[in-house]
């Protein structure tokens, strides 16, 4: 009996994540996990998202709907990978006026491809950064993600915005005045991450072109070459991520 009950303690264990071991996931999946769990009718209604300490991506997103039945005409899920952890309906201030809804059918570019972009850009600026923010919302009638990044410090380091709609950049990356920087700041170029990691020739080059620092064990040669080399991915729309359509490899600058 003994024997039985430790072997199902194992079991259990083993099926448990470890401590503070978190699933990120992108702005798609958690659309996806609003569609399933509270009816696909929400994604016709969606006003914003956001997403913050990105390592590239959030573990858990705030996802705004438009609800004219709401006390304050909007209602707010948090989703992480375990699915919908919370609502509420919040009170917009007065004189907000209606949310402005995007269509879902205009969502061309998913977080992971805002990140390309961002990422893409520090790297040519050699901009090292430790997190990034995600803000997707509608900018003169068309869905924009604005992406903020930061260092280990926590202090921004930069910011881009990208169309959601066809993946141009709507405005390139900029980076704060170096006295705005903090004393890390240089005469020589922008405030990058630390402490920075190296490794060999691997290491050395990603430092010296920037991006995503701190996290050089966790990715490939192959992996700084899609984030680095390649042009944003569009084309792969959210109804598209929604029937399971096979993503297209991106191509090639």
């Amino acid at each position: 009996m003994k024997v039985t009950t430790a072997l199902l303690l194992v079991a259990v264990l083993l099926t448990v994540p470890a401590s503070g071991q978190s699933a990120q996931l992108t702005a798609y999946q958690a659309l996806r996990t609003v569609e399933r769990e509270k009816g696909g009718g929400w994604l016709d209604r969606l006003v914003e998202m956001r997403g913050v300490d990105g390592d590239p991506q959030p573990v858990r997103w705030l996802l705004t709907f438009r609800d004219d039945n709401a006390r304050g005409g909007v209602r707010e899920f948090a989703v992480t990978a375990q699915g919908v952890t919370s609502e509420r309906t919040p009170v917009r201030a007065a004189g907000s006026g209606t949310p402005a809804v995007m269509v879902s059918g205009s969502l061309n570019l998913d977080s992971s491809g805002a990140f390309a972009a961002a990422n893409k850009q520090a790297a040519a600026a050699k901009v090292g950064f430790h997190f990034l923010n995600y803000l997707l919302q509608n900018s003169q009638g068309a869905p924009v993600w604005l992406v903020q990044l930061y260092d280990t410090a926590g202090l921004e380091v930069g910011k881009m915005e990208v169309s959601a709609k066809n993946g141009g950049i709507v405005s390139r990356l900029r980076t704060p005045p170096a006295e705005a920087a903090g004393p890390a700041a240089t005469a020589t170029g922008p405030v990058t991450s630390s402490p920075v990691p190296t490794g060999g020739t691997f290491g050395d080059r990603w430092v010296e072109g920037g991006g995503l620092v701190g996290h050089v064990s966790r990715w490939g040669e192959k992996s700084w070459d899609a984030t680095t080399n390649t042009a944003v991915r569009v084309g792969d729309s959210i109804s598209a991520f929604f029937i399971g359509r096979p993503e297209q490899p991106a191509p090639r600058n």
